[in-house]
C-alpha cells in the first residue's frame, strides 16, 4: 500500500468522471475546489489521514495548520461556505445526485476489469451495487456515499471528534436495520460501505466492511439527530405528510477506514475468483 498509488487511483477516477460530473453539476452551487485534487489535498491526505490511520488520538484541525501550507485559509473558506444556509434537502434530487457518483465509480472499476453493475432494483433494501466474477457470479456488494460538506461544527456537538475525520455520515434507523438484516442473513459475499470524500481538505475514496460498520453502530448508536427540513416530507395521495428523510445519523471514523488502493485490490481479487 502506498501513498502515491492511492492518489493516482483517485486522480484516475476524477479524470474519468470529470466531464459527466461537471455537466450534471454545472447549475449547482459547489465549493471552489470541489472535483479537483490539488497540492494541498495531497498534503492533507498524507498528514491528516494516511499518516494517522488507526491512531487513537484525533488531532484538532488547527493542529495541522503549522504542518500544511494554506490549510488555515482553506478552513476559513470552508467554514464560510458550509455554514451558509443549506438547501431544503430535496430527497429525490439528493438520490439522483448520489447515483451519478455511484455510476462514476462503477465506470472506473469497469475500466479496470472489475465487473460491476447496479443492484437488483426490485430488492430496494439490498446494497445498491454488485461486483461479479468472470463466471457472472456475485462476489461482493457495495454502497456508495459521496460527501463534499464536512460537519464543520462537529467538535462542538461531539467532543473529541473533528470535522475532517468525523463527517462520514450514515443514516441510522429502519433503513439500515432492514439492510443489516439482509446483509447478515441473506447475503453470503462481502459487503462494503464506500465513501467518496471531496472535502476542501481531505479527498479520496475510503471504505469499511459491513461488519465494521455494524459493530460501530452497536457501540456508538445514533450520534446526531438533525433538524427536520421541508424536503424530508412528501404528501401522500391521502393528503397526509409522510417522512422520507433520515435525520438520525452516525459518523463513521475516517481514520479507521481502508484506502482506495485496499478496496481496489480486494475487489480485483474477488472478481477473479
Amino acid at each position: 500500500m502506498s501513498l502515491e498509488k492511492n492518489i493516482n487511483l483517485y486522480n484516475e477516477l476524477l479524470n474519468l468522471s470529470a466531464e459527466s460530473i461537471s455537466e450534471y453539476t454545472k447549475n449547482l452551487p459547489t465549493f471552489e475546489s470541489q472535483f479537483y485534487f490539488q497540492k494541498i489535498n495531497m498534503n492533507c491526505y498524507e498528514k491528516m489521514y494516511f499518516g494517522k490511520r488507526n491512531d487513537s488520538s484525533i488531532i484538532p484541525r488547527h493542529g495541522f495548520f503549522p504542518l500544511i501550507h494554506d490549510l488555515e485559509d482553506t478552513c476559513k473558506k470552508c467554514w464560510n461556505w458550509f455554514l451558509s444556509p443549506r438547501n431544503r434537502s430535496r430527497k429525490g434530487l439528493d438520490v439522483q445526485y448520489g447515483k451519478k457518483f455511484e455510476a462514476a465509480l462503477r465506470d472506473f472499476f469497469g475500466k479496470n476489469d472489475i465487473m460491476c453493475s447496479m443492484g437488483d432494483t426490485k430488492k430496494k433494501n439490498y446494497p445498491d451495487n454488485v461486483v461479479f466474477n468472470k463466471k457472472g457470479e456475485i462476489v461482493a456488494y457495495f454502497e456508495v456515499k459521496y460527501l463534499a460538506a464536512p460537519f464543520v461544527k462537529t467538535f462542538q456537538f461531539r467532543p473529541g471528534r473533528e470535522c475532517y475525520e468525523g463527517s462520514t455520515t450514515l443514516d441510522v434507523g429502519k433503513k439500515i436495520e432492514t439492510q443489516r438484516d439482509i446483509v447478515e442473513n441473506e447475503v453470503d459475499v462481502p459487503v462494503f460501505y464506500v465513501y467518496w470524500i471531496d472535502y476542501p481538505c481531505i479527498k479520496g475514496v475510503f471504505y469499511m466492511s459491513s461488519k465494521e460498520v455494524y459493530d460501530y453502530i452497536d457501540k456508538i448508536g445514533s450520534e446526531w439527530d438533525r433538524k427536520e427540513r421541508t424536503g424530508d416530507f412528501i404528501k401522500g395521495n391521502d393528503g397526509v405528510k409522510k417522512k422520507i428523510g433520515h435525520t438520525k445519523k452516525v459518523y463513521l471514523p475516517l481514520l479507521q477506514m481502508g484506502t482506495f488502493e485496499e478496496l481496489f485490490v480486494e475487489l480485483n481479487h474477488l472478481s477473479r475468483d
